[in-house]
């Protein structure tokens, strides 16, 4: 018989959980970040590896070191064990020590593109992409000017600071990305708190999803119920603020409403993708790359949300056909 937990998680956070772990003998499973730019794979891939955890290393509960990540974890089961989840959007969230954490950050420094060690060594930053796909493909002089419009409603590039990686490399990193791009430079110290929590416990409700055996993960349990956010509300509840979406290119209404809820982004790629501005939309391309999604950073391709409270967030459709 195994250990009795095993991990299944995104190279991203790949060194966060190994310093944690700190040589003890988890069996790890880490799935290439690669998977991000195939949305559709992820469950499939994601649940193999747990399914992998149970009957080839017999373990009796699995900690799957991803969020909800633009829906790649929705349907994720573990089979003969207990499956315990982050309860984030995605692992900024985790990198900054908890979604509370995040949702701070956010409302104080709304524009902000957070990196990482396992970001930049993914090549999944702005000056990585610049480098390694558009420069090669269209000369440094247009690839700049189309990842600057990629990236034109970013203000600040910062580093979280949490002791994985190479720091004074890393630091530089992203010093010359933003020099490059016309970027604030940013850097915020964080700790390791949340990811030994997730591998140690205990797990709360606010923080973690702990699912019992063969129970799916639905991305309902990543977000407030768009219910308990009606216009005019209950008592102290903030309201919500709907508008009918129309994509970029004025082709008329999205099939459905945009709701504005404070707190969580969930569904934000499904919002885009139905818009025609997602990942998973052929005239995109690389637009979502990061997978860092802000209101902010859309807000342009919504002109019916001037006016929307700025730290407010995309969270979900309504209405869909």
């Amino acid at each position: 018989m195994g250990s009795d937990l095993g991990i299944v998680a995104c190279d991203v956070v790949r060194g966060e959980i190994e310093m944690v772990l700190g040589g003890r003998n988890f069996p790890l499973k880490v799935l290439e970040f690669a998977l991000h730019e195939r949305p559709a794979e992820m469950p499939a891939a994601v649940n193999r590896a747990v399914e992998e955890m149970i009957s080839l290393e017999g373990c009796g509960r699995v900690a799957l070191g991803y969020g909800l990540c633009s829906n790649g974890t929705v349907g994720v089961s573990c089979p003969g064990g207990s499956l315990t989840v982050p309860r984030c959007h995605d692992c900024i969230s985790m990198l900054l020590g908890s979604p509370a954490r995040y949702m701070k950050f956010f409302a104080e420094n709304p524009g902000t593109m957070w990196y990482t060690d396992g970001w930049i060594r993914n090549g999944a930053d702005p000056l990585s992409f610049y480098e390694n796909r558009y420069a090669p493909r269209m000369g440094a002089k247009k690839a700049l000017k189309a990842m600057g419009l990629e990236i034109a409603n970013y203000t600040a590039f910062c580093l979280i600071n949490n002791g994985v990686g190479d720091i004074p490399y890393l630091r530089e990193r992203v010093r010359e990305s933003a020099k490059l791009f016309g970027k604030e430079y940013r850097e915020v110290e964080a700790d390791l708190g949340y990811f030994e929590v997730f591998v140690d416990g205990p797990w709360s409700g606010e923080d973690f999803l702990v699912l019992p055996v063969g129970e799916k993960v639905d991305a309902s349990s990543f977000y407030a119920s768009p219910e308990t956010f009606t216009k005019g509300g209950g008592p102290g509840t903030p309201p919500a603020w709907e508008a009918p979406i129309h994509d970029r290119r004025g082709k008329g209404p999205a099939p459905g409403q945009a709701r504005i809820l404070p707190g969580g982004h969930a569904w934000l790629v499904s919002l885009l993708n139905r818009a025609g501005l997602g990942p998973d939309s052929p005239s995109q391309g690389q637009t979502h790359l990061l997978g860092q999604t802000h209101l902010q950073t859309r807000a342009g391709h919504f002109p019916e949300l001037t006016g929307a409270p700025p730290s407010w967030l995309l969270v979900t459709m309504t209405a869909f056909p």
